[in-house]
């Protein structure tokens, strides 16, 4: 009592539900999604309003005028009810531990929550979801009905579960309980996924790729008790095809559109596109570019190695080496820089493994002059798209690839 009172005098503003003195610690002690409204009822007919804001399974945690000490009764159902006895050593202001004395269900009457019971009161949309199965006590269907009716109108669970799988684990062993019931989900993988979701009291998600590397599935771990658990599986095989075909009819869009307002110089590739550019013709010279300094010294050791045949280029070649780099040292921390001579191509490379440009951004980043962003390229590329004869750009998450083409005369096609 002592140490409520002290924590009322000195901090009263801490959360009782969140105290580890308030209630015993561990896993079992959850908060429910929203606090649950309740009444308790003494043994003189007084009625108090209260609101459930922590449990365990043999503990509440109280938001009531109740006097403490005291016994009284709640009803959360017409056939699940708790006598419950206030801590008067717990707690502070209207904020107070009550112990389960007793817990009548039906014809039954038990000193704690069941399993179902408890998993009811914490519940979230996934244990909804398990509860449905039909796997309660009778005298619970309704209630569990009631509250998953009130969560479906802010989620999308019943279209979930047409195109997924919901199990059920326990003691070591699945139960479908709907969905698809053919999902051919690895065992291995989704048994750690519910011990790991079980272990730590909280849901767990992994995205797993089927052993033959065809399909991929979206699972999420539940826990329900410290014994068994809920799993939602997601074949998401057919939605990452369809954002990849999306994906490549905008990036055409962008290619075509850059294409046409460039008259062809500026080229939006991919990697496996440019990949034979990056060893066409012999290697002039290479480096890499890790601070300030570096830029200047790639630069002098182009202009050094560089054939006769450019040196009437030299001042747009090596600012375009410049300026590649810099916005590769700028945006990704550093990068790599080669020079190949193919033919009467001189053909500057620049590389890096930062974020890239997000698709939305490439006609901007690409064409806008002083445009930039964290990701973009800045007003640099409207300068290497000027001393250029052909631009390829590749981008993605893994990195940025430029390739600088320089033709002998200032103007050719390098192919």
């Amino acid at each position: 009592m002592q140490q409520c009172r002290q924590c009322n005098q000195k901090t009263p503003e801490r959360s009782c539900p969140d105290c580890d003195y308030f209630m015993t610690p561990g896993s079992l002690r959850r908060k429910p999604p929203s606090p649950i409204g309740i009444n308790l009822v003494a043994a003189d007919g007084r009625r108090y309003d209260g609101r459930i804001l922590v449990l365990n399974m043999m503990e509440l945690g109280l938001e009531t005028d109740a006097p403490v000490p005291g016994k009284y009764r709640i009803h959360l159902h017409q056939n699940l009810s708790l006598d419950v006895a206030g801590v008067p050593t717990r707690g502070k202001g209207n904020i107070r531990l009550f112990d389960i004395l007793t817990v009548y269900r039906d014809q039954e009457t038990a000193t704690r929550l069941s399993s179902d019971e408890y998993a009811l009161l914490t519940g979230s949309t996934g244990d909804f979801i398990e509860q449905v199965s039909q796997l309660v006590p009778v005298h619970l269907q309704k209630l569990v009905k009631e509250r998953l009716l009130a969560e479906i109108q802010n989620s999308e669970i019943l279209k979930a579960m047409q195109i997924g799988s919901v199990l059920r684990y326990e003691r070591g062993r699945f139960r479908h309980l709907g969905g698809q019931a053919d999902l051919e989900l690895p065992p291995e993988e989704i048994e750690k996924l519910i011990h790991k979701a079980i272990r730590q009291g909280t849901h767990c998600r992994e995205l797993i790729v089927s052993s033959d590397g065809k399909r991929v599935f979206d699972l999420h771990g539940i826990p329900l008790d410290p014994y068994s658990g809920g799993l939602l599986a997601f074949d998401i095989t057919e939605i990452i095809h369809k954002e990849r075909q999306m994906r490549r009819q905008e990036m055409l869009a962008y290619q075509e559109a850059i294409a046409a307002v460039t008259n062809g110089r500026l080229r939006l590739s991919t990697r496996a596109e440019i990949a034979s550019l990056l060893s066409q013709g012999h290697e002039l010279a290479k480096g890499e570019v890790q601070k300030a300094a570096d830029v200047a010294l790639a630069r002098s050791k182009l202009r050094s190695i560089l054939p006769e045949v450019f040196r009437g280029r030299q001042h747009g070649i090596c600012l375009g080496l410049t300026e590649a780099l810099t916005n590769a040292l700028k945006h990704a921390g550093g990068g790599e820089w080669v020079a190949r001579q193919d033919d009467e191509v001189l053909r500057v490379i620049v590389q890096d493994h930062g974020q890239g440009i997000k698709l939305k951004d490439l006609p901007k980043a690409t064409l806008m002059q002083h445009y930039s962003t964290k990701e973009s390229l800045g007003s640099g590329f409207t300068l290497m798209l000027y001393y250029t004869d052909e631009l390829y750009l590749a981008t993605g998450n893994s990195g940025t690839t430029l390739v600088l083409n320089f033709c002998q005369v200032a103007g050719q096609k390098a192919c």
